[in-house]
């Protein structure tokens, strides 16, 4: 039980701030605010979704949870690294 809740909270920070990297959308190329929330929401994801998905491996491994519990954290930091590099090649706001 307490691998589920620390493992869900986890994700629903990492999925706060995948929307907060969405969300964030600059206008232009001058828009670095919008720039830099979206980028940090992207870093952020990644942040807490690669300490879910190790922090992961001991429940399944010992049989506690299924492997289904990968899929929410490897996607959010797929698409973190997705909007991330977008915004890098598109705006090069750095």
């Amino acid at each position: 039980m307490l691998s589920v809740l620390v493992l869900v909270t986890c994700q629903l920070v990492a999925a706060f701030w995948l929307f907060v990297a969405f969300w964030m959308s600059p206008r232009d190329g001058h828009d670095r605010d919008a720039l830099d929330g979206a980028g940090l929401g992207a870093l952020f994801t990644m942040g807490f979704a690669v300490p879910a998905l190790l922090l992961t491996i001991v429940p399944v491994k010992l049989g506690w949870l299924r492997r289904l519990w990968f899929a929410p954290p490897a996607v959010m930091l797929a698409l973190a690294a997705v909007r991330y590099g977008y915004l890098v090649h598109v705006y090069d706001p750095w």
